[in-house]
């Protein structure tokens, strides 16, 4: 009997876990099935940073016909690049911005690839914690991986704000963003957006992004894209290709119509006729790629070329479309060129046809051609591989010598003692032959020495530079000679910029800014009033021209300079402020800056009219705000009777303290110095800044600079109740060694 109890409850339970393992297995498979179908309507999306490198990797989703994709904004990031890869490998490029809603972090555009299914969207009220979901995206760019989970909780981040967000317990990782969180019935309930820890992070509901695709406003891809993209009124590309311009680099990529991908970027100024001289600095991405000068062009095909082309230079005459219709000149390689580095082209053009081209300095090509004699000049990139440009530039005729007979003399005379001058003869080449074994060491030891002498020049050069800014600076703010300056502001922010970025002209910039004045004024009817020009400025400057505030990369130092800032059109409160004060100046209308704690503003205020007429502007959202407003962006309260002027002292100081911060947040220690340098020169008698400045040096073993600032310290501050640490480190800094 108790045999027979046992065989039936044996039987019992092996059907039971049976059916358990079988139910088990049609839910795997029904999972498997499930993510099958939602792998095929994801993608994945790759950006770039302000610079035009890799940004980052995320995820997005089709929501709708027509190649509609939905993701999180900060994804594809502000007015930047970004290409789309679908699940079979198929690589798309976006056609059209269609919406987007920065506070929920979601943005929504279309493909060129308009055949790929939907997911469904669910509805997000429904969801309930505890619920089974999956997720597909590429966490640490393994593409397309699954992830299975549950819906933890619905919850608002910040108690209050009325935005609920899905929180799951999920794997998420870097790249999950924009990955659409999946219910059992293969609908999306949310969109994966911040992680909070191990395996647990929150989604924007799907009831937003249902709302959103009834708000859509599309924007052409190519008007989205402003940020970097060349002037046309300076630059004309004929053969397509994608040409920008980035802190004064012009960088080329992709492939032109022109056989073998030629592309050509052509100079708008003028046509130019021999003699002439043309010169600007190369870097292939690639060395299997080929980039360089343009001259003599017709506008579309004809045109010369010198260029590096697989580690070889090449002069060619280009008479039409066809290859058949180049004519190669001359192709010889140069010990003079460096490969992946920066290098320097130069080509002379005489009347009589001679054309003398160089690399680095040294003669490469020396012939005579007049089957073009005139024409645009430009840049030229050929194959798949990009280049990039800098330092352009069309003269008459250069000197013999940029470099003035005494200038050279003096340089040679401080830097006698780290060169050799003599060349060995033959009589000492046999002498030193027969010296041992050791000359050879003695020779290296003393090249390794004038390796080191060159490398302290270079750092003289430097340190000479980085002096001729701050005196430009100084001149510029602290002398009564350039206060009717109308640029002013833009010209000291400019040289602040410089302190980085030695590579562009600030002359382009000012160029850049009385084109975009002109355009701005060409808007503005004859009849309009002062604060309807004021409206007109604030509507072409932050939505026509587009430049907006940088929500992504706030903290980046390219916000800072004012080089970056017109070529990528974004920026943080103060630069934005200062662009639209200086064109104000143009418009005659009286722009001032407001020095609110941690977010600068811009007020504008005609000399007549009271406080309480002012109108407040905020640059970083591109809109006219109120008190109310102002004191929330500021959290310190704002009255009309703060409304006074920033000094242009003041205005570039919180410009270089914004850098400061920023190297010393990076532990960059060499440029937190430079910028303490120029915000002591312009604020000499700034206690704070001297001391900071003195404890840098101090920590760079630049001690006899520390005593300097520290016995300035106490002779102009005897009375300061902080002297003790600087009486301290005066006598340990005296003291004899």
């Amino acid at each position: 009997m108790n045999r027979e109890i046992y065989f039936f409850l044996l039987i019992t339970c092996w059907g039971f876990l049976s059916s358990t393992l079988r139910a088990e297995e049609q839910k795997n498979d029904s999972f498997v099935e499930l993510a099958g179908k939602v792998k095929s309507s994801v993608v994945t999306i790759t950006s770039v940073n302000r610079g035009g490198g890799p940004w980052g990797v995320g995820t997005g989703f089709v929501v709708g016909s027509g190649g509609v994709i939905a993701t999180n904004f900060h994804v594809i990031g502000e007015h930047r690049e970004f290409r789309v890869e679908l699940a079979d490998g198929t690589i798309c490029h976006p056609t059209e911005i269609l919406a987007m809603d920065r506070s929920r972090d979601l943005v929504l555009f279309r493909i060129n690839d308009t055949n790929m299914s939907a997911l469904p969207l669910g509805d997000s009220t429904l969801i309930l914690p505890g619920e089974s979901v999956l997720s597909v995206g590429n966490p640490l760019g393994y593409g397309l991986s699954v992830s299975r989970g549950v819906v933890a909780a619905i919850r608002e981040l910040e108690f209050g704000d009325g935005r609920p967000m899905v929180q799951v317990a999920i794997p998420i990782e870097a790249g999950s963003s924009g990955s659409p969180v999946v219910n059992l019935a293969g609908e999306v309930i949310a969109v994966l957006t911040i992680k909070s820890g191990g395996a647990m992070g929150f989604g924007v509901p799907s009831q937003s992004l249902a709302a959103l695709l009834n708000e859509t406003n599309p924007i052409p891809i190519q008007e989205w894209l402003r940020t970097g993209k060349l002037d046309k009124e300076e630059w004309v590309c004929p053969m397509g290709g994608d040409w920008k311009e980035v802190a004064g680099v012009i960088q080329a990529s992709g492939m032109g119509n022109g056989f073998g991908g030629r592309m050509i970027c052509l100079n708008q100024n003028s046509i130019i006729s021999a003699p002439f001289d043309l010169e600007v600095e190369v870097k292939l991405e690639d060395e299997s790629g080929a980039a360089g000068l343009v001259f003599c062009s017709d506008g579309q095909d004809r045109h010369f070329g010198f260029y590096p082309t697989n580690q070889s230079l090449r002069l060619t005459c280009f008479n039409g479309p066809r290859v058949f219709d180049w004519n190669i000149i001359e192709t010889k390689p140069s010990p003079a060129y460096q490969p992946s580095d920066w290098n320097h082209l130069s080509v002379r053009v005489e009347q009589g046809g001679q054309i003398l081209c160089k690399i680095n300095g040294e003669d490469i090509f020396q012939t005579v051609d007049l089957t073009l004699k005139e024409g645009w000049v430009g840049f030229c990139k050929f194959r798949e591989p990009g280049a990039q440009f800098r330092n352009f530039r069309i003269v008459e005729r250069l000197p013999p010598g940029a470099i003035s007979s005494r200038v050279r003399e003096r340089a040679y005379e401080l830097s006698q003692s780290f060169t050799l001058e003599e060349k060995l003869s033959r009589e000492d080449l046999l002498e030193l032959a027969d010296m041992g074994n050791s000359v050879q060491q003695a020779l290296l030891d003393r090249a390794q020495e004038l390796e080191k002498a060159s490398e302290r020049l270079r750092q003289s050069a430097e340190q000479v530079r980085i002096a001729q800014i701050l005196n430009q600076l100084e001149n510029l703010l602290l002398t009564e000679k350039d206060l009717l300056d109308e640029y002013l502001l833009l010209r000291a922010a400019l040289l602040v910029a410089q302190l980085d970025n030695p590579h562009f002209h600030l002359s382009s910039y000012l160029k850049k800014m009385d084109s975009i004045a002109l355009k701005i004024t060409e808007n503005i009817p004859s009849s309009a009033t002062p604060k309807e020009k004021l409206e007109i400025l604030i509507e072409q400057l932050f939505v026509e021209y587009g430049f907006r505030g940088s929500t992504l990369d706030f903290h980046h130092r390219g916000n800072s300079y004012l080089n970056d800032v017109i070529d990528k059109r974004t920026g943080i409160p103060i630069t934005l402020s200062l662009l639209l004060m200086e064109l104000g100046k143009k418009m005659d209308l009286p722009i001032h800056g407001l020095a609110t704690p941690g977010h600068f503003l811009a007020f504008y205020k005609e000399v007549h009219q009271k406080d309480e007429e002012a109108i407040l502007i905020d640059a970083f959202a591109g809109t006219t705000i109120t008190l109310n407003q102002a004191s929330e962006l500021t959290n310190s309260e704002v009255k009309s009777s703060d409304l006074k002027p920033a000094t242009p002292t003041e205005i570039i100081s919180r410009i270089l303290h914004n850098l400061w911060q920023s190297s010393d947040w990076e532990r960059d220690a060499s440029s937190s110095l430079r910028y303490l340098n120029a915000l002591v020169t312009i604020n000499p008698r700034d206690r704070y800044y001297r001391t900071l400045r003195a404890m840098n040096f101090y920590g760079a073993g630049m001690l006899d600079d520390s005593l300097q600032d520290i016995i300035f310290l106490l002779k102009e501050f005897p009375n300061d109740p902080s002297n003790g640490a600087l009486i301290e480190l005066k006598r340990r800094l005296t003291l004899p060694h």
